[in-house]
């Protein structure tokens, strides 16, 4: 599996960032095809509808690569696969306990200035502060656990205390659609809102060229980082979260295909024509 980081925004403090993205990187490179690698093969086939119409076939389950991952995960100490927290299924819950220090602000009232001495050094636009001011009041006012990247001017606003905290990370693992991925981010930021989780990791493939519309046709998935992008995904993330895009080691058209029941399958010349 080919994995990249599409984002890290650095509030989870380092040594937790490194034990999610490690796990995650992991549970991804553990699903594989042939070779010992995760090949796939995207050769084009039509079927017939009970209308008459043709349209393309899926031939690789996206069931397969998230049943994968999520038993991946579930082998790994501290992890869980797909669960549910507060009636949401989500895809995985990493547990990693933190000795270290974090920040709490002094004063509640100035976490707006925090908020917006954050935009204007990320260059966002100030529409943002919808989703990050529940952001900021839950990782410096509710919890004591955050860093703070890239804003040493207004540290003094801050007391930095030693802490012994142990975080749960949600993960989803978006095969669908674009808006699919919205949904899954947007229950990432409910369940970090409402105190269920203290950040999340969203997983979905890199772009549309070299996997998602390789993997699955073109009008049935076009769920990527590369359609995320062009939608301002960013702007719509209110939790702390990393971003792991996904592709394939290779293309094959004489790999076999991916089943729903996590097994493989070829085709079979029955050598007639309806």
């Amino acid at each position: 599996m080919i994995t990249e980081i599409e984002l890290d925004d650095g509030f989870l403090p380092d040594t937790i960032s490194e034990v999610i993205k490690r796990n995650v990187i992991h549970s991804l490179n553990e699903i594989k095809t042939i070779n010992d690698k995760f090949i796939i093969n995207d050769s084009s086939f039509m079927r017939k509808q009970s209308n008459n119409r043709i349209t393309p076939c899926v031939m690789n389950s996206a069931s397969f690569i998230s049943s994968k991952f999520q038993h991946n995960l579930s082998l790994l100490p501290n992890c869980l696969g797909e669960n549910s927290l507060n009636q949401q299924r989500i895809d995985g819950l990493i547990k990693v306990e933190y000795n270290g220090f974090a920040y709490r602000i002094k004063d509640k009232n100035k976490i707006l200035e925090v908020a917006f001495k954050y935009i204007e050094s990320k260059k966002l636009p100030n529409n943002v502060i919808y989703t990050l001011f529940p952001m900021f009041y839950g990782m410096y006012v509710d919890r004591l656990c955050f860093s703070i990247p890239e804003l040493n001017d207004i540290e003094h606003l801050f007391d930095i205390e030693k802490v012994n905290y142990h975080y749960k990370i949600g993960i989803e693992f978006e095969t669908g659609n674009v808006a699919s991925s919205f949904r899954a981010i947007n229950k990432l930021n409910n369940l970090f809102h409402d105190g269920h989780i203290d950040g999340g990791c969203f997983i979905t493939s890199i772009d549309k060229r070299n996997s998602a519309t390789r993997i699955w046709p073109v009008s049935n998935r076009n769920g990527s980082f590369q359609e995320l992008k062009n939608r301002a995904y960013i702007s719509q993330i209110s939790l702390p979260l990393i971003c792991i895009g996904f592709a394939p080691d290779e293309f094959s058209q004489t790999a076999p295909f991916l089943e729903a029941n996590g097994e493989l399958y070829e085709l079979e010349n029955t050598y007639r024509r309806d």
